[in-house]
């Protein structure tokens, strides 16, 4: 290859670098662009949610005060929800990677159907469930409909979690008398909590954003944040929706990193 060639593609290489990064910025911009809006609009000085905002005050984040029953009923729904989808999806994945089941890989995939449907059809599916039972609008419908729900997030990452555990030193507990219980507990857990912490916060925040299930299931009786978002939305576009957004998107951003964190870059 001649030394002019060599530079031909050296000049190529880095058009194309150029080219990807000014693509990826790109991306980027486009997708937060929504968020930064939303964001802005919380600082407005006007009574309703235009862009760019009237002015600056902070006179709309003192109407929380009137979200607090919502982001209540949202904490008690997620936090539970969340800590259930991680206990069944922890357990289906150690079940499923340390034992030889004939259908195996028909059971990881069965774990994995809650993501690959529609919500409405779980809602619709739940709430047709608790109204046979005659047990509609109660609290723990959406905490049971979330946990099912989100199952497939925790699953998925602890699976890869104990896909890259050492199996070496569980078997060095066991050959020293251990029990299996007392090996998941001391070993096992220890070296995967950052996965089962990280499946926890994706099931948490997925739990608090979530509006179709909790909508059809809460019987017109109980507000979640997402619920209150739209139904302040038929009546009026007060900022205060672009206050509770932003406070949404903080969380979120917050909980994410922290999972992308503990879990070793998920996004790499």
């Amino acid at each position: 290859m001649s030394l002019s060639e060599q530079r031909g593609l050296k000049v190529r290489d880095k058009l194309l670098a150029g080219a990807m990064r000014v693509f990826a910025w790109t991306v980027l911009l486009f997708v937060l662009t929504p968020l930064i809006v939303i964001s802005a609009m919380a600082f407005t000085s006007g009574e309703f949610l235009v862009f760019p905002p009237e002015g600056f005050s902070l006179r709309w984040f003192g109407e929380l005060t009137n979200w607090v029953g919502a982001i209540k009923n949202s904490v008690l729904v997620a936090i539970p929800a969340a800590l259930i989808a991680t206990t069944i999806g922890g357990t289906a994945a150690y079940s499923l990677d340390r034992y030889d089941y004939k259908f195996g890989k028909l059971l990881a995939t069965a774990a994995t159907v809650p993501i690959m449907l529609p919500p409405v059809i779980i809602g619709v599916m739940f709430m047709a469930f608790f109204i046979s039972i005659d047990n509609a609008g109660n609290i723990w419908n959406l905490v049971i409909a979330h946990s099912i729900f989100l199952t497939p997030f925790p699953f998925i990452l602890i699976s890869q979690g104990l896909a890259e555990l050492n199996q070496s030193y569980e078997e060095a507990a066991r050959n020293l008398g251990a029990s299996q219980i007392f090996t998941v507990r001391t070993i096992t857990f220890p070296l995967i909590r950052a996965n089962v912490i990280a499946g926890f916060l994706f099931a948490f925040i997925l739990s608090l954003n979530e509006y179709i299930i909790a909508w059809l299931l809460s019987g017109f009786s109980i507000q979640t944040v997402p619920i209150q978002i739209f139904t302040s939305l038929r009546y009026s576009y007060s900022p205060t929706i672009a206050v509770i957004s932003l406070l949404f998107i903080i969380v979120t951003f917050a909980a994410l990193s922290v999972a992308d964190y503990l879990a070793g870059g998920i996004w790499e």
